[in-house]
């Protein structure tokens, strides 16, 4: 078996792009354009590749219900992370498009002492629009519509119950082919 290659230049690369996700979280549910985006291996959009080449190493874990066994392979290659066994396990839960994103309050929420210990989900979405909630909170100079094929009315209403928790709990990257919005924990959602 032949792995397929990572970004072409690597830590140049990841840099940019950790840029742009840092930015996407500064800067709630803009989706914004990644930088590069390496081949992908089966079963991931380019844009979760280059998120999970960017934000993976041997120091966290992730967790992926039904990832192909060769997409597995190149994750540890690439980058060393670790694969989590259950979803609560996971520093990264990734939920790829057309998966049921699990419950939030299943997911490491962090501790009182330790907030920043917690999972970040990555979700992979068709597409972005604006449709289905308006947010507001820290990083929005005015409220923002926003909407990604993947989240469904239940999810917005287990956010609601993630951003109660604050500060425990999730930050979200929702992630397209080719564009990244954060949704960090402490962004307050109105449906339209």
């Amino acid at each position: 078996m032949m792995l397929l290659p990572q970004f072409d230049k690597p830590v140049h690369d990841a840099q940019r792009t950790f840029r742009i996700v840092l930015s996407a979280l500064a800067e709630p549910l803009a989706p914004l354009a990644l930088p590069v985006l390496p081949p992908a291996p089966q079963g991931l959009l380019p844009g979760t590749a280059a998120v999970l080449l960017t934000l993976l190493d041997q120091e966290v874990s992730l967790f992926s219900a039904n990832l192909p066994a060769d997409t597995n392979d190149w994750l540890r290659f690439h980058t060393g992370v670790r694969l989590a066994d259950t979803v609560a396990d996971g520093d990264f839960v990734l939920v790829r498009d057309g998966e049921t994103v699990p419950q939030l309050a299943s997911l490491k929420a962090g501790e009182a002492a330790y907030p920043d210990r917690s999972a970040t989900v990555i979700i992979e979405t068709a597409r972005f629009g604006t449709d289905q909630v308006e947010g507001c909170g820290p990083g929005f100079a005015a409220p923002r519509r926003f909407g990604a094929s993947a989240l469904s009315a239940a999810f917005w209403a287990d956010w609601w119950i993630n951003h109660a928790r604050f500060p425990l709990g999730v930050d979200l990257l929702l992630v397209s082919a080719d564009a990244v919005a954060g949704l960090p924990r402490t962004t307050q959602v109105t449906e339209i």
